[in-house]
């Protein structure tokens, strides 16, 4: 989703993305959040993920949603962060929401409107 006029920031997470950089990836999403209306996060790069990268992501979505702002995802989930996903159950083994809040992970700034 992007908002007429505005151009999205991209935040890109690190590979390391679980509760060690947990702290660092908050305050890299709040600064995006703080300063731009239309975010879009990348995590592509991922190789360790936990239950707080999904905590983080969620929250970050929900304050910018709570501020009349948009984060999005760059892409499907992939590697760690779907394999966590499914894990958790947000999502099942073909990539299927399980979840209220699985429109999250099944749509994104680039796959927006294809079957998965």
């Amino acid at each position: 989703m992007t908002m007429a006029g505005t151009t999205s920031h991209m935040v890109e997470l690190p590979s390391e993305a679980g509760l060690r950089a947990a702290q660092d990836i908050a305050t890299l999403l709040q600064e995006a959040i703080a300063a731009n209306s239309v975010i879009t996060v990348s995590t592509s790069a991922v190789k360790t993920a936990d239950l707080t990268t999904i905590q983080l992501l969620l929250a970050a979505k929900k304050h910018a949603g709570n501020l009349g702002k948009s984060l999005s995802l760059a892409a499907l989930p992939q590697g760690a962060v779907r394999t966590l996903l499914i894990e958790l159950g947000f999502l099942d083994s073909s990539g299927a929401p399980l979840t209220g809040d699985g429109g999250f992970w099944t749509s994104s700034t680039t796959a927006k409107g294809r079957a998965q």
